[in-house]
């Protein structure tokens, strides 16, 4: 009697075993960090690396450019919290935080001319910089096991927090 209790109870430990199993949720891979190119008016453009380790991350972007008459730079620094994830797309909410710097050697015309003759002009440094910081919604679709297509759009304060419009974002990462 002692030998059947205990095969019946082999069984029963097998297959409640083979069942749990098989109700586990699939469990993937998850990266936490990317590394690609993005481009937006509140997240900043260029080289883009992210770190998204759970349900809050964040994403830099660097773009710096630079030759006898032009310095630019692009740098963004962004926010991200993760709303839903799956296996194909994940929505988040996105905060972005983007300083823009150009300085340029440009024609400028004189301002008062000598009448008669043409326009004089003269070689000047122009140098612009400004922030821009927007809040909004974002997906990425994962079309391949290691990239995802990242779309952001939202509201934004352009300039110096002088102007409110819409705003679009987009970035291209390679998971590891």
């Amino acid at each position: 009697m002692n030998k059947h209790i205990l095969i019946l109870t082999f069984f029963l430990l097998v297959i409640i075993n083979i069942h749990a199993q098989n109700t586990e949720p699939e469990t993937e891979t998850k990266f936490k960090h990317s590394i690609g190119a993005g481009a937006g008016f509140t997240t900043g453009y260029g080289l883009s690396y992210r770190y998204i380790p759970g349900k809050f991350g964040g994403q830099i972007n660097f773009a710096p450019y630079h030759n006898k008459e032009t310095d630019r730079y692009s740098i963004g620094l962004t926010f991200i919290y993760q709303l839903i994830e799956s296996k194909i797309t994940t929505l988040y909410l996105y905060q972005g935080n983007h300083y823009y710097y150009t300085s340029e050697i440009m024609d400028v015309p004189d301002p008062s001319p000598i009448k008669g003759n043409d326009p004089i002009s003269y070689k000047k440094r122009v140098t612009e910089s400004y922030v821009n910081n927007g809040l909004g919604i974002g997906i990425e679709f994962i079309i391949a096991k290691r990239i995802g297509l990242n779309l952001m759009a939202g509201y934004a304060f352009y300039d110096n927090f002088k102007q409110v419009n819409f705003t679009g974002e987009a970035g291209l990462y390679f998971k590891f």
